[in-house]
């Protein structure tokens, strides 16, 4: 009995500190300078906001190149103002495609060595309004095909809070769902994230100017 109390005051204990770590945080802003931003978390400065995308301009104390940072990067660092929810309209377009760092273990010498590609860039893709899409997969081979809107039950776990769409059959005859991924950090271009519905592949896709 007395377990089962030590592990229900350490879970409020836990969720108390949450809160409080939460309250700490002050609204982002420019000109509010943060402890930690950023993958690396370094110290910086706001000093630029784009309301329509949800990005944070910042500048950081090192003299680092500064970037564009979405809402949804920010949540270390200050409480962020989200984008707002994003239409079908946000996937139309030329995109262009770089393939994920691949991830695979090695025998070197006796030793199993986990071994991670550097990515690639790949084939761009095209999403049009009309509900189809040009996917150019190399080699000179261009698939086309039609996508849709995706239902939140279908949607792969850890996006069901997200919009998204479903190129279908597209890549190697696979299904991919499409979601927002925030803007790329040196020139605020947007991102999505297409994942292959049955398999681990994915791209990072970046809109063309």
């Amino acid at each position: 009995m007395a377990f089962r109390f030590s592990s229900f005051a350490f879970a409020l204990a836990a969720l108390v500190a949450a809160a409080s770590a939460q309250a700490a945080r002050a609204p982002c802003r420019v000109g509010l300078h943060l402890e930690r931003a950023g993958v690396l978390n370094y110290p910086g400065t706001i000093d630029g906001y784009d309301a329509d995308k949800g990005a944070y301009h910042v500048r950081y104390d090192n003299g680092g190149l500064p970037e564009w940072i979405a809402a949804s990067g920010m949540s270390r660092s200050c409480i962020a103002t989200a984008a707002p929810q994003t239409g079908l309209g946000a996937f139309i377009g030329d995109w262009e495609m770089f393939v994920s760092p691949t991830a695979q273990y090695e025998m070197r010498g006796g030793d199993r060595w986990l071994d991670v590609g550097p990515g690639a860039v790949a084939p761009p893709l095209s999403i049009r309004p009309d509900g189809t899409y040009v996917w150019a997969v190399g080699r000179g081979k261009v698939i086309s095909g039609r996508w849709r809107r995706m239902s939140r039950a279908e949607m792969k776990y850890g996006f069901k809070d997200k919009v998204g769409i479903l190129l279908m059959h597209g890549y190697d005859g696979g299904d991919w769902q499409v979601t927002s991924s925030g803007v790329r950090a040196s020139d605020k271009r947007d991102q999505l994230g297409v994942e292959r519905m049955d398999l681990g592949l994915s791209y990072l896709a970046t809109r063309m100017h």
